[in-house]
């Protein structure tokens, strides 16, 4: 073909053109498209290109051709070699074959020399175990045999005495034996289980729960300790005592059943009432006595039915079996007694377990009769007290713990712990005995069961009803406000008869003194009818705490509503506002509520419970608080407006002001107001008497008239403190009451004589302070003389010199002094020194004025003082 220099070679073809060829989806047609468009992309194509394509297509075919030859020689010698090597291991197998045969062919031989000794060996084995359960089945029917003659001996035909406990071991005996050996389908065993051991058996059963409910109704202990011990023997101890906790609990069910139904008790109250009028018509009962009596009597029937089971109890505890107990007792140990083996069998000891039924048969029947008549539920609720003792000391021989009392090994601390979660707002102080019962407890399980089954309804109603009778009391005391009609009705009253409409908020601010005893009866009788029973007692104590509580929150209220008007506690006022009586009554009121509560406190014949007075205590203590609270804002305010006029009687005008006040404290508080506050009123004289005392001697000019005044207004002020005091049974005594009488004379000495006075260290005199002797001193000279007073030189007023001297009660000491000249005389942490300075410092600016003798030995005199 043309165009040589354009035809590829066989070894110029790529790997790549193989590998397009090799392509799964190759397609030819395709394949000579992309060659034509890579030889020309025009639209005609020439006849020596179509050649040279075909010479690339022939080249191409050639060089796999080539290839494709030089691969098959390459791996003929490899393939000729594999197969050799299968060859060779076609035969190694075939020898394996051979081998694994003649292999068989020996374990077969082998197996035949074996078998059949091992089969002869079984044989005979299996002959031998038949021999042998054959000589136990004839050894067990000899010893069955043996035991039922044995039985024979120990429950005789004839008469002889029969031995039950060790009849009932035999016939355990051969219980085990007959179960163990399953003798069952041999006649001669069957006709001896007919026969013989089961007559047998029913006889020792009769007997031992003959002597068993015989020993427990008459209370023999021998009786019921011989039962049991057949039962135990028989290994039905278990079921036996559980079947008579259940005989008892029906028996008792049967009792009471119906027995305080309302319709029975009205049948009965006809019966009885008819059989009355019958006679005289005078032993006329209400539905109420014929429920207690048959309550009594349900009662009886639990204590009758309980004593049988203590007694049950009691013997299950003393009795031991240690040759057999470990047979009996399913390997429990050696020294378990009865009772451990039927409380591990049962669930809980006996007497537990059946006082929880009978408390439930008790509760069913109360409840029952209760849902169906609110009477009945009224009667017993009104009457809880009475429902406790009902129970307790009636039960006292089943419940008392000296006596063993109901003992649980089930739930008996979870239940304690649950009552206790639920009392714990009582607040008990350390007994939960009865006042009545003092052998029985709350936290013992039978009072525990009985309280949280039947009578914690009932106490929580009682205690309802007697919370509410004793809130009732104190509402009584405090009515609601009148209508807003009434209130015009009563301002259009008022206007009529010219009435202050302040002395009719007086009139009903303070509740009756006869209303406040009936609280304080309320209480005494709700707490008389409880306290014979301690829990009770302080659950009602409680409630009257709540009540008393309320009442004090009323009246703190009703005084903070009174107390807002500032002319009520207003000693200043001119004349007593009506208001501050009924601040008066009421602070009364409460003092009598706190003494009637203290009496309650008081031990009599029959003393509160310890929680109770404990409570009430506590109450009395917090009425007191009150008391002495409200007391001192009256008095507090008597006070400071007493001690304020007195700083400033300087002006005569205001000394009316201070007798007005103590008037007022005497008259409208010290007088009505029942408690006594005596170390209260005791202090405050003897501090207006110190503070007048100060007043005087720092008055200025200290005329003649004015030592009229003051010498005049000293007694009166003595006096109107002596008539306060006496009020709350105080005397006006002391260094106070002693420097006012000595002031008087101090007054009109002369200069000479008061210098004699300041020089003399032990003068009679000495009750007069150093300062007020110094502040007279200085008024003596500056009114006589020249110079300037304490408080001018420190450019403050009087009244804080005499807050100052007095002991900063009044003033604040460190904004006193205003003249920074005087600073370094004035040391605000000790106020005497600090005007003991200022005042040398008075005195000394007075030497260098020109004086008259007798000043200048005065002021010597003064400056000499120690």
């Amino acid at each position: 073909m043309a165009g040589g220099s354009d035809v590829a070679t066989p070894e110029s073809v790529g790997r790549q053109q193989f590998d397009e060829l090799l392509d799964p989806s190759f397609d030819a047609t395709h394949y000579a498209h992309e060659l034509v468009r890579r030889r020309d992309t025009s639209l005609e194509l020439k006849a020596d290109k179509i050649s040279s394509i075909m010479n690339d297509l022939c080249t191409t075919r050639d060089a796999l051709d080539a290839r494709l030859r030089a691969t098959v020689l390459g791996t003929h010698e490899q393939i000729l070699e594999q197969v050799l090597g299968v060859a060779s291991v076609d035969v190694t197998l075939e020898q394996v074959e051979d081998q694994v045969r003649e292999i068989k062919q020996y374990m077969h031989a082998l197996r035949t020399k074996i078998r059949v000794p091992y089969e002869q060996a079984l044989e005979y084995t299996n002959q031998a175990r038949n021999l042998q359960l054959a000589t136990q089945h004839v050894r067990a029917t000899s010893k069955f045999m043996q035991l039922v003659r044995r039985l024979g001996v120990q429950i005789p035909e004839g008469e002889g005495r029969p031995d039950y406990a060790l009849a009932a071991l035999t016939l355990v005996d051969i219980e085990r034996l007959v179960a163990s050996s399953d003798l069952c389908g041999i006649d001669v065993v069957d006709r001896a289980l007919a026969m013989e051991v089961a007559p047998r058996r029913q006889q020792t059963m009769n007997e031992a729960n003959e002597m068993l409910i015989g020993g427990m109704r008459r209370q023999h202990q021998s009786d019921v300790g011989s039962g049991l011990q057949i039962l135990f023997n028989l290994g039905v101890i278990s079921n036996a005592v559980d079947t008579r906790i259940q005989a008892s609990i029906t028996a008792l069910h049967t009792l009471v059943a119906g027995r305080i139904d309302p319709r029975a008790l009205h049948a009965g109250v006809r019966e009885h009432n008819a059989r009355a009028t019958a006679i005289d018509g005078r032993d006329m009962v209400g539905i109420d006595s014929i429920l207690w009596t048959r309550l009594e009597d349900m009662i009886d029937a639990v204590l009758s039915s309980g004593l049988e089971v203590r007694v049950l109890e009691r013997v299950l505890q003393r009795k031991r079996d240690v040759l057999r107990v470990d047979a009996r007792t399913d390997g429990m140990r050696v020294d378990a007694s009865y009772l451990d083996v039927v409380a591990a069998q049962l669930g809980d000891r006996v007497l537990a377990l059946w006082w929880a039924l009978a408390v439930d048969t008790i509760t069913a029947e109360i409840r029952s009769a209760c849902d169906e008549s609110s009477v009945v539920r009224q009667i017993l609720t009104n009457s809880y007290p009475r429902l406790v003792q009902l129970f307790l000391p009636r039960l006292e021989p089943l419940l008392a713990a000296r006596l063993g009392g109901v003992i649980s090994v089930r739930n008996a601390e979870s239940s304690v712990a649950s009552v206790l979660a639920a009392d714990g707002e009582i607040g008990y102080a350390s007994d939960f005995d009865l006042a009545q019962s003092p052998n029985v407890q709350y936290s013992d399980w039978g009072m525990r069961v009985l309280w949280i089954r039947l009578l914690s309804v009932f106490e929580a109603e009682y205690v309802s009803k007697a919370a509410s009778r004793m809130d009732d009391s104190v509402t009584r005391c405090f009515p609601a406000p009148p209508p807003a009609g009434l209130v015009d009705a009563q301002s259009t009253w008022s206007q009529r008869h010219n009435t202050k409409r302040d002395e009719l908020t007086a009139v009903n601010t303070v509740p009756n003194r006869k209303l406040v005893a009936s609280v304080v009866r309320s209480v005494g009788t709700e707490l008389e009818m409880a306290k014979s029973d301690a829990r009770l007692c302080a659950m009602v104590a409680r409630a009257a705490a709540r009540a008393i509580a309320s009442f004090v929150a009323v009246t703190k209220d009703r005084l903070t509503s009174v107390m807002s008007n500032p002319q009520v506690v207003d000693p200043c006022a001119a004349s007593a506002h009506p208001l501050t009586r009924s601040v008066i009554g009421l602070i009364n009121c409460v003092e009598a509520l706190r003494v009637g509560v203290a009496e309650l406190c008081q031990p009599n014949e029959q003393p509160l419970t310890a929680s109770a007075q404990a409570v009430l205590c506590t109450c009395r203590d917090e009425l007191q608080t009150f008391i002495d609270a409200q007391s001192d804002v009256l008095l507090s305010a008597a006070d400071r407006a007493i001690s304020s006029v007195l700083l400033d009687v300087e002006d005569p005008s205001l000394w009316s002001q201070a007798e007005h006040a103590l008037q007022w404290l005497q008259i409208q508080v010290l007088e009505p107001l029942d408690t006594r506050p005596s170390r209260r009123i005791h202090l405050m004289t003897d501090s207006y008497l110190t503070l007048f005392v100060h007043t005087v001697c720092a008055t200025m000019p200290l005329t003649e008239a004015t030592k009229l005044r003051l010498a005049s207004e000293l007694p009166q002020l003595e006096f109107a403190c002596s008539q306060a005091a006496s009020t709350v049974g105080v005397r006006v005594t002391g260094d106070a009451y002693k420097s006012v009488r000595q002031m008087r004379p101090l007054l009109f000495m002369s200069a000479c004589d008061l210098a004699q006075v300041l020089g003399d260290k032990s003068s009679e005199w000495s009750s007069v302070s150093e300062l007020d002797l110094l502040n007279h001193v200085v008024c003596r000279v500056a009114t006589e003389g020249a110079g300037v007073v304490p408080h001018e030189l420190l450019e403050c007023s009087r009244r804080e010199w005499l807050g100052c001297v007095a002991g900063s009660a009044f003033v604040e000491s460190t904004s006193v002094c205003r003249n920074s000249e005087m600073q370094h005389l004035w040391d605000t942490r000790d106020l005497s020194v600090s005007c003991r300075a200022v005042i040398h410092e008075c005195l000394n600016r007075m030497l260098k004025h020109k004086l008259a003798d007798d000043l200048v030995a005065l002021i010597q005199a003064a400056l000499s003082m120690k």
